[in-house]
C-alpha cells in the first residue's frame, strides 16, 4: 500500500518524523528517496538547536545540531566548504551564514543536513560588521526572503544607509539612508545572532552599556529607539519572538538572575518569565552571567555559554505535564539540557530551525 501512495500524501506523513528518521525512511525504496528530497513540507517537530563555532577552531569544521525531541546531540561536518563559516541568522531550514576569511561581508546560505549551499551576490559597496536580518515571505525560505543589511564600516567611515537582498529580483538595492549614530550603533554594538521582523519592522538589539532595541520600519523607512527593560542593569540580553507574535527580550543581570520580557506598547515591557532560583545556581554557579548567550523563538529559548556546558531551556510543558497558572493559562518551564558530551568548550552562536533533507530548501532564483 506504501508505496503506491501519492507523494503529496507521503510527504505530510513524513512531515511528523524527525530528520534522521526521515533519513532512514528514505533508505527503504526509491519512491520514498525521491518524495523526501522533493516534496517535504515543513515539519511538524519542535525547532533544532544548530551551532557554529564563534570563533576558529582546532580540527574540522563543523556543525552541531540538537534533537530536543530525543535529546541527542549530531555532529554535521562541514568540509564542503573550502573556508570557515560563521553563523548569522537562520533562513526557514537554512542558515545564512558569512565567509571568516572576507574582512567584507559576503554571505552564504547554506543546509547543513543536505550539504547544500550557495553564494549570495556581493553587496552594492563593501561593508565590514554591518547588522544584519532576515525577512521570511510565506512558509520558510524556499518560498522568498530578504536580507536587510544596515551601517558597517566602508574605508574609513562608518555607512550610513541600508540596502536589501531580494529573492524576486535577486540582487541588492539601497533601500535609503540611515542615522549616523544608529549606523555607528548598529555596526559596533550588534550582534547579529539578536534580530527579528515583526509586522513589518526589523529589531536589533545593541549590546553597548546601558543596552537598547534599535527598530527600522520596513515600510515607512524610519528608525526609533526602544529601551530596554532594567536597561541599565543587564549584564546580557537578546531578542526573541513570542507566541503571542510580540517582540519579547531574554536577559540577565550580574547576580545570576534571568527573565524573560514582551514588549506589549511602543515602549512597555511586561515580565513574563524568570528562571528559577534553583536552576538559576546551578546553570551559572560562581561564574559571572555575563558570558551568557541566548537564542530563541515561538516555541522555546535556549541560554548557553559554550558547547560543553548545560544549556537552560524554556519551552511549553509536554502535553503530559501541562502546568496552570492562576488565570488558568498553559505555562511554560524551564529545564536543563546537557551539552556536547566529549567535546572542548568551544564559544558557539546558535540558531534555532526546522531541519529539513529536501533539496528544494532554497528558493530557484539562488
Amino acid at each position: 500500500m506504501w508505496e503506491h501512495l501519492s507523494l503529496d500524501l507521503l510527504a505530510h506523513v513524513f512531515s511528523f518524523l524527525p530528520p534522521d528518521a526521515v533519513a532512514r525512511a528514505m533508505a527503504a525504496c526509491k519512491h520514498w528517496f525521491d518524495c523526501a528530497r522533493s516534496r517535504l513540507p515543513p515539519s511538524r517537530q519542535p525547532p533544532w538547536l544548530v551551532a557554529l563555532p564563534a570563533r576558529a577552531a582546532s580540527g574540522r569544521p563543523s556543525c552541531y545540531a540538537h534533537d530536543p525531541a530525543l535529546n541527542r546531540w549530531h555532529v554535521l561536518p562541514l568540509d564542503l566548504f573550502p573556508c570557515p563559516l560563521r553563523l548569522v541568522a537562520p533562513v526557514g531550514s537554512s542558515l545564512l551564514c558569512k565567509l571568516a576569511a572576507s574582512s567584507d561581508l559576503r554571505l552564504v546560505l547554506l543546509n547543513p543536513f543536505t550539504r547544500q549551499f550557495r553564494n549570495l551576490p556581493d553587496l552594492t559597496m563593501p561593508r565590514r560588521n554591518p547588522a544584519v536580518g532576515i525577512v521570511v515571505r510565506g512558509v520558510d525560505a524556499s518560498s522568498s526572503f530578504s536580507v536587510i543589511v544596515a551601517g558597517g564600516a566602508s574605508g574609513s567611515c562608518y555607512e550610513p544607509t541600508v540596502e536589501m537582498y531580494d529573492t524576486g529580483p535577486g540582487g541588492w538595492s539601497l533601500v535609503g539612508p540611515m542615522p549616523v549614530e544608529f549606523a555607528v550603533r548598529l555596526t559596533v554594538w550588534t550582534p547579529n545572532e539578536s534580530v527579528h521582523a515583526l509586522d513589518g519592522a526589523m529589531y536589533w538589539m545593541t549590546s553597548a552599556r546601558a543596552y537598547s532595541v534599535m527598530g527600522f520600519d520596513l515600510g515607512r523607512r524610519a528608525w526609533r529607539e526602544v529601551k530596554a527593560p532594567m536597561a541599565d542593569r543587564l549584564e546580557w540580553a537578546a531578542l526573541v519572538r513570542r507566541p503571542s507574535g510580540k517582540l519579547g527580550l531574554v536577559g540577565g543581570d550580574g547576580d545570576g538572575q534571568g527573565a524573560v520580557w514582551e514588549l506589549i506598547e511602543e515602549d512597555k515591557w511586561v515580565a513574563v518569565g524568570r528562571v528559577p532560583a534553583e536552576l538559576g545556581r546551578r546553570f551559572w554557579g560562581r561564574s559571572k552571567s555575563a558570558a551568557t548567550r541566548c537564542v530563541g523563538g515561538e516555541q522555546a529559548v535556549y541560554l548557553f555559554r559554550d558547547l560543553g556546558s548545560e544549556m537552560l531551556v524554556w519551552r511549553e510543558s509536554s502535553s503530559s505535564q501541562i502546568k496552570k497558572n492562576k488565570e488558568g493559562e498553559e505555562t511554560w518551564e524551564w529545564r536543563l539540557v546537557q551539552g556536547r558530551c566529549c567535546m572542548p568548550n568551544i564559544p558557539i552562536k546558535a540558531a534555532l530551525l526546522h531541519p529539513t533533507l529536501s533539496r528544494s530548501s532554497f528558493p530557484a532564483s539562488l
